[in-house]
């Protein structure tokens, strides 16, 4: 009797310790979930989606990392999953635009030649990727780094007049897949919904994303006589029959570069819409030149030592730019091709954005 005493006393601690396990697994998950929960919940002033971030980047445990300036407008956290994906989000009051030139408005990776393309559905925004650059020959699933960043108008009269929202994001999946390409996009549409709300912006937003072209390379050239994005409507030069473009759709920032015969690359033409716009004429305030655009000369033919000609146009948004930007100094025949590849450019992207005819000089 004594033995089988001592073995259900045995048999009713083992089980006691069990439950005890069971109880503080329980509970430290629950503590988890909802650690993790709060993080996501107050990331980025509370800008943030809590269940698409988790849907995008992964279930693991999460940590936040929080940075908030005032001053400029700017509201920006760092997300990171335990096992999973990491996003870098950005909001930015289109007010302070100009004023924090290392927290410039995206338009494609620092260094990277590939253009990005327009988010389009109904989105003001650019789609942008990092290349891989794979260090072991042998590991093909290293990380995409992509860029979403979208404008909002705010429509309501309040305080905020524009947001910009972009977000990089960090997945173990590859743009490759078409499939792949909208999850990319979901946490910055999402947020772009919250911070339009949140700040009483009342934006027009798009539709979800269902589609997403790659960003162009800058090998993927055609014949400047076929062109229908970007660089549609401008005639073949006696130096310039190549062109490298992406759609318009919207997007606040469009690029046309156009080359020789021989892939040189002769010509580059910027529209800047919004906020864009608006970032390019202050970063120039501080530039004592004539040959940067700045708000008080709507318009400048390139000359022979310029670097720069431009025009503008009157937008909803406020006032758009237009550049042309060429290193060379050319003939006069040259210059003139250059005024009328200029005015080609800035006419179809004005029209396209429902902007004013741009100004001749």
């Amino acid at each position: 009797m004594a033995v089988r005493r001592i073995v259900l006393r045995v048999v009713a601690a083992l089980a006691a310790a069990a439950v005890a396990v069971a109880g503080f697994l329980f509970l430290h998950g629950d503590f988890q979930r909802w650690k993790d929960e709060s993080a996501l919940d107050s990331a980025c002033d509370g800008l943030l989606d809590r269940d698409v971030v988790r849907d995008v980047l992964g279930p693991g445990a999460v940590d936040v990392e929080n940075t908030e300036r005032a001053d400029i407008g700017l509201v920006r956290c760092e997300v990171q999953m335990d096992g999973g994906g990491s996003a870098d989000v950005r909001v930015l009051d289109t007010a302070h635009v100009g004023e924090d030139r290392l927290d410039s408005l995206y338009t494609g990776s620092p260094g990277e030649a590939a253009l990005s393309v327009p988010v389009g559905q109904g989105w003001t925004g650019l789609f942008g990727a990092r290349p891989k650059h794979v260090v072991d020959p042998f590991d093909t699933d290293e990380a995409e780094d992509v860029t979403v960043s979208l404008v909002l108008g705010c429509a309501e009269a309040g305080r905020t007049k524009g947001l910009s929202v972009t977000v990089e994001t960090t997945l173990d999946k590859t743009l490759d897949d078409p499939a792949n390409r909208p999850e990319f996009a979901r946490i910055a549409t999402s947020t772009a919904a919250k911070a339009s709300k949140a700040r009483r912006c009342g934006a027009r937003l798009g539709q979800p994303v269902r589609s997403l072209g790659l960003p162009v390379n800058e090998t993927e050239y055609r014949p400047l006589g076929t062109a229908d994005g970007t660089c549609s409507g401008i005639n073949p030069g006696q130096s310039v029959s190549v062109a490298t473009e992406t759609e318009r759709g919207g997007a606040p920032y469009e690029v046309c570069r156009l080359a020789d015969t021989d892939l040189g690359m002769r010509l580059v033409l910027v529209a800047r819409f919004g906020p864009y716009a608006q970032e390019e004429f202050a970063d120039n305030q501080e530039y004592d030149g004539e040959d940067v655009p700045y708000s008080g000369t709507p318009a400048h033919d390139r000359r022979r030592g310029d670097r720069t000609g431009w025009t503008t146009a009157k937008c909803s948004d406020g006032q758009a730019l237009f550049t042309l930007e060429a290193d060379e100094t050319v003939s006069s025949s040259e210059l003139a091709y250059e005024r009328a590849a200029l005015s080609a450019f800035a006419e179809r992207s004005a029209k396209a954005h429902g902007c004013s005819v741009p100004v001749r000089s």
